[in-house]
């Protein structure tokens, strides 16, 4: 039987097979995740899986030509496969001046992103926290009936890059997660919740604050009322702001700029939002969800501010739209598996938290609405920043919960929106996808009810 290549190893062959091709320049890029995840619904485990992803990536530049293949082979001819499909698809790829391999030498800081342990953890304390999410959420609140979905899951991933240049560094993380979707119910009424939590290791996860926000989303939600169209401050809890923002960061990405899809194109040095908003890339946050020391393409990552102040400083850059802009890159290249390339991307993408009680805030606040969920982020228009969001939330008078609305929508654009920031809180949370947030006001939004 043919012994199984080490990480390294492999690695080790596909530069061989590179060079005895004659190829110059040339990246090689392998992962290896280990993974597991289970599934409860009620009380009872449904599913049980252990997944074993391992695979390299090959990029060749040839001249101006750029050649991508990946394999799932990882003995040595499968290696060699690969390199000589990148060899070939290099020849027959549109020519782009602006392509490039990194050549930057990486040393790689502890990022505390990888704890131990993981990889050999028991699938019954796997299936202990999943069950102790749902036991947190049906002790939460009687109305809690019964369960879409709860579900644990952790990671051991290592990552190796490697160029013909000489350039070679890896790191290694661990990422775990816990979520759950609880059913409400009052008289003939149901409604769903949602609340997931990602870590870095099992003990950071708390499973009763999972499961009694989750089970406070469902409750919210039930016994909601019409509600007038009208203009209203709005209150946006760090987890909504965090997915707002997320929708949002697309339009940061200097490939949008470039191709005319991002308001922000051209606007390096203007106001963009409230002088109260400062908004971070970090992907050296020590500990963050989205940490590593070099992205996708090998360049050593860095924390940036985006917007400083309410005023606009950078974009999201790789290799290639930096080369454009005639800057370096400041590694956002963010690359998902072994067999795609990368695509720019952010890394602990969050708000900068104010100095203010986020109780406080609301509670200034002679009437409000506060969000507890909004739908179809993805038809927010990236060029004028329009948007039209269906919604349900809590109507507030001077911070007290008066009832739930439903079946509305909140419109604007992310200009105004963001103008209208006027007041941040002190509790910033960061959410399982590395997206952070404090408690966000704003001003005044329209919305549409009855």
């Amino acid at each position: 039987m043919t012994q199984r290549l080490t990480n390294d190893e492999v690695v080790d062959r596909a530069l061989d097979a590179l060079r005895s091709s004659r190829v110059r320049t040339a990246e090689v890029f392998l992962r290896d995740a280990q993974s597991g995840s289970v599934d409860t619904k009620d009380g009872e485990i449904e599913s049980v899986i252990a997944r074993g992803e391992r695979g390299l990536g090959v990029r060749v530049l040839d001249g101006a030509r750029m050649g991508f293949a990946h394999s799932s082979d990882l003995a040595v001819a499968g290696i060699e496969a690969c390199v000589e499909q990148a060899r070939r698809m290099a020849t027959i790829t549109e020519p782009d001046d602006d392509l490039r391999i990194a050549s930057e030498p990486l040393s790689p800081p502890d990022l505390a992103i990888f704890h131990a342990g993981l990889e050999t953890r028991p699938l019954s304390e796997r299936g202990g926290m999943a069950l102790a999410v749902e036991k947190a959420a049906r002790d939460a609140d009687s109305r809690v009936t019964h369960f879409r979905k709860t579900s644990y899951s952790d990671a051991e991933v290592t990552t190796i890059i490697a160029t013909t240049s000489g350039v070679r560094a890896s790191y290694r993380e661990s990422l775990c997660g816990a979520s759950t979707s609880p059913v409400a119910t009052l008289g003939g009424e149901r409604q769903i919740g949602y609340h997931g939590e990602g870590a870095r290791r099992p003990s950071d996860l708390d499973a009763r604050k999972i499961g009694e926000r989750a089970a406070k989303r469902a409750i919210e939600k039930l016994g909601a009322k019409p509600f007038p169209t009208q203009k209203l401050p709005v209150v946006l809890d760090p987890w909504m702001a965090m997915s707002l923002l997320g929708a949002v960061a697309p339009l940061f990405s200097a490939d949008n700029v470039l191709k005319g899809r991002s308001l922000f194109a051209n606007k390096v040095g203007q106001r963009v939002a409230n002088e109260r908003v400062t908004i971070v890339d970090d992907a050296r946050r020590r500990g963050g969800l989205r940490s590593a020391p070099f992205d996708g393409e090998g360049t050593p990552t860095k924390s940036r501010t985006l917007v400083d102040k309410g005023v606009l400083r950078g974009y999201l850059t790789n290799i290639k739209t930096a080369g454009k802009m005639g800057s370096s890159s400041d590694g956002n290249a963010r690359r998902g598996s072994y067999a795609s390339p990368s695509r720019i991307g952010p890394s602990n993408f969050y708000v900068e938290q104010g100095v203010d009680d986020p109780d406080a805030l609301v509670k200034g606040l002679p009437k409000a609405l506060a969000i507890t969920s909004l739908l179809n982020l993805h038809t927010i228009d990236p060029v004028s920043g329009e948007f039209s969001l269906g919604a349900t939330g809590t109507y507030l008078e001077k911070g007290a919960p008066q009832h739930p609305v439903q079946g509305i929508t909140i419109a604007g654009n992310l200009t105004h929106l963001f103008a209208s920031v006027t007041g941040i809180g002190s509790d910033l949370v960061f959410g399982p996808g590395g997206v952070g947030s404090p408690t966000l006001v704003i001003a005044e939004l329209s919305i549409g009810g009855t």
